[in-house]
């Protein structure tokens, strides 16, 4: 009688967990869904600033020459981030300044959305000394 007894307890006292596996997927899965989408993000935005990035480089050398002005440059920032970085930035500012010593260059865009509550911008802005030829002195 005892051996019934413990055996109709341990029966009540089993947790029954059919259809965990199920919902454990339902709320699982978006979650997951969600943190890949946010790695594409991510990815995205280091190609649009590493594009970016290379486009100012690019720009400022062609501005800095003997020679070179900020016109140049500016064709030249928009070519080379249209060829490296294509859609990956929108809406490219470029601004190009060149003075008597110094020359400057300075992108800003925004990175296309993937997850709509991730609005990334990227920027950057790199200067040098200009090139002016001197003559030998002696």
């Amino acid at each position: 009688m005892t051996t019934i007894r413990h055996t109709r307890a341990r029966r009540r006292l089993r947790v029954n967990d059919r259809g965990s596996a199920s919902t454990e997927v339902v709320l699982y899965a978006p979650l997951l869904f969600l943190l890949v989408l946010i790695g594409v993000q991510l990815a995205l935005w280091a190609l649009a600033q590493l594009g970016i990035q290379h486009a100012a480089n690019h720009a400022l050398q062609t501005t800095r020459v003997s020679g070179g002005t900020a016109a140049a440059g500016t064709a030249d920032a928009t070519t080379v981030l249209d060829q490296v970085a294509g859609r990956a930035v929108d809406n490219p500012q470029v601004s190009v300044a060149r003075s008597a010593d110094t020359a400057t260059v300075a992108i800003a865009g925004r990175v296309p959305t993937v997850v709509p509550f991730l609005r990334l911008r990227v920027d950057t802005r790199v200067s040098a000394p200009v090139e002016r030829f001197r003559p030998e002195v002696g």
